[in-house]
């Protein structure tokens, strides 16, 4: 954030400025404070616009002297006499103003009021469910000095302070809060709007100071309904929201005329909103709805619902959670059980062709010795003859092709069977798992049949490379032969 001294410093000019100014309008956008003759005013506006200059801020002022614009630089002959006038007036642009404050995103968004008439009306008509020109979720968070305020308040992201506060909450404020994102609240609310809308309730938050003031009223129903909207079902905006307990329950969101929840009770309803996306949303979420539908007695809106009903509906969709949880643990462990059994089969599974494989091997080497040692001791002569004649050599080449032939059957038919098993075990455990996530049945099968595939496919590449080993070594017998006999030959 720029310099919060300067900040601070200009806050307290144009308080002043606005308080001995002849008059004034205060609105949601803009500030005009008009002057009539007289320096001492005009001074007091110059060292705003100076101030403004120095933060960089200063495009968000315009002052207009007998109507006309001046700039900066012209004001000095005013204030010096050369140039007589009667009146001025100087407007500053809010919007502009809050946004050239922010040095970067993160920075929270200043906002002024010195009219609490004004922030009320603004407040009144707010849409928190909008998404246009709604300044509490374009930015991170948002600070609003406001005049005549006795106590601050506010929550995670929104601060409403004294116009003239000098407390300092940078060491605390923004804060962390456990109320479900966005994104979260998405997954588990349909939305049929006809306009964009966005669920946030962490903008609207309110957990620390005197919010349960009367001026702190506006910022109570906001955030009550972004609460209300995380607990239906399907939303289809202010007008009207879907609860599917055990019953179908549509009702409007928010009456103009309905209730605005006190502090204690909005403390509540943030607090329940928290507990239902703690963890097994549709669980938490479903029993909630089930007492709410239950409770139900042609409320004028769901806030009204939630404030009469909330607290009772609370507790037993707790008790009713901790038996649901009990009987679910049971049929979980049961579960576990069964699927620890299917993997220890599929386990064996691997080790079984990782036994095939190297079975298969030994005996196609055994083979392989036999044939040569009955190859060299029948009567078609010596043994270096039997080598190097030419139905040796299509011996050992027909031996060969054998070699690669079955290992490619063997490796091939194995390598099948274990990704069809594995097919069928993720299709079979889907199926047929309720208790489950998909992520966690992956992680379950993954680790535990880690190292049985890793030792299959070791061994695979294994096997697979002797087998082409022993087959060079067969296609290649008659110039090996002759190696060795030049060898021996050279040697004697």
């Amino acid at each position: 954030m720029i310099n919060k001294n300067l900040i601070l410093k200009l806050r307290d000019q144009i308080s002043e400025l606005y308080n001995k100014a002849s008059s004034t309008e205060d609105g949601v956008e803009d500030l005009c404070i008009n002057g009539e003759g007289g320096v001492e005013l005009l001074q007091l506006a110059s060292d705003v616009i100076f101030l403004a200059k120095r933060l960089n801020v200063h495009t968000s002022m315009l002052l207009e002297i007998d109507e006309e614009y001046t700039e900066v630089d012209g004001i000095a002959p005013y204030l010096t006499g050369t140039y007589s006038f009667s009146k001025w007036r100087l407007n500053i642009s809010k919007t502009v103003f809050s946004r050239d404050l922010k040095a970067k995103d993160s920075d929270p968004a200043i906002l002024f009021f010195f009219d609490q008439d004004v922030f009320k009306d603004w407040l009144a008509v707010f849409n928190p469910l909008k998404s246009n020109n709604n300044v509490f979720v374009q930015n991170e968070s948002v600070i609003i000095f406001l005049v005549g305020l006795e106590a601050s308040y506010g929550g995670p992201r929104l601060a409403v302070l004294p116009l003239e506060s000098s407390e300092d909450i940078d060491s605390w404020w923004p804060s962390k809060d456990e109320l479900p994102a966005e994104k979260t609240l998405r997954e588990h609310v349909h939305l049929v709007p006809s306009e964009p809308i966005r669920l946030s309730p962490r903008s609207f938050a309110l957990t620390w100071g005197d919010f349960g003031s009367q001026l702190a009223s506006p910022f109570r129903r906001m955030s009550a309904m972004c609460v209300a909207a995380g607990f239906a079902d399907v939303i289809y905006g202010q007008e009207k929201v879907v609860l599917k307990g055990v019953r179908h329950l549509e009702i409007a969101l928010f009456d103009k005329a309905g209730e605005i929840p006190d502090k204690d009770t909005l403390s509540l309803m943030q607090n329940a909103l928290s507990w239902v996306y703690e963890e097994r949303v549709d669980t938490r979420k479903r029993l909630i709805s089930d007492r709410l539908c239950l409770e139900s007695d042609n409320e004028r809106s769901f806030i009204c619902l939630l404030t009469q009903h909330l607290d009772d509906s609370l507790k037993q969709s707790k008790d009713q959670y901790r038996f649901v949880i009990l009987d679910r643990k049971d049929e979980y462990t049961k579960e576990l059980r069964s699927l620890l059994k299917d993997l220890r089969q599929q386990a064996d599974l691997y080790a079984e062709k990782v036994r095939g494989l190297i079975g298969g091997l030994l005996r196609d080497t055994l083979a392989a010795f036999v044939f040569v040692a009955l190859s060299l001791s029948s009567r078609l002569g010596s043994k270096v003859d039997v080598l190097m004649s030419e139905a040796g050599v299509l011996f050992f080449k027909a031996l060969a092709v054998y070699f690669v032939v079955s290992a490619l059957f063997q490796l091939t038919s194995a390598f099948r069977d274990i990704v069809l098993s594995d097919r069928e075990l993720q299709k079979w455990s889907e199926v047929t798992r309720e208790y489950f996530s998909r992520k966690e049945l992956n992680e379950r099968i993954n680790k535990d049949l880690r190292d049985r595939r890793i030792t299959f496919y070791v061994y695979m590449g294994l096997v697979l490379t002797l087998y082409f080993v022993m087959a060079g070594i067969s296609w290649n017998m008659q110039y090996l032969a002759q190696f060795f006999i030049n060898v021996g030959s050279i040697s004697n």
